[in-house]
């Protein structure tokens, strides 16, 4: 929704519409251990776990040896 000078005639601005959305999203959140306890089905709640969890751990990525090794300062362990 656009007048003819490209100004927006919406009653939210994109930062109010973002503000609006974070808000929603914090009070599902608040409310999620009531919901997860509302599953009764354990074959549910795992489904939905599982589909949740992309959203909330960290991606786990793969590392060489070497790598792991100078990160936990191992990398000096074995020399001759």
């Amino acid at each position: 929704m656009t007048t003819a000078n490209k100004t927006p005639t919406s009653k939210y601005m994109a930062g109010d519409i973002r503000h609006l959305i974070n808000q929603a999203i914090q009070d599902e959140l608040a409310k999620l251990p009531a919901t997860l306890a509302e599953i009764k089905d354990p074959i549910q709640r795992l489904n939905f776990l599982t589909k949740f969890m992309p959203f909330v751990c960290a991606p786990i990525k793969q590392v060489g040896v070497s790598t792991a090794r100078r990160e936990v300062g191992e990398d000096n362990m074995f020399s001759l």
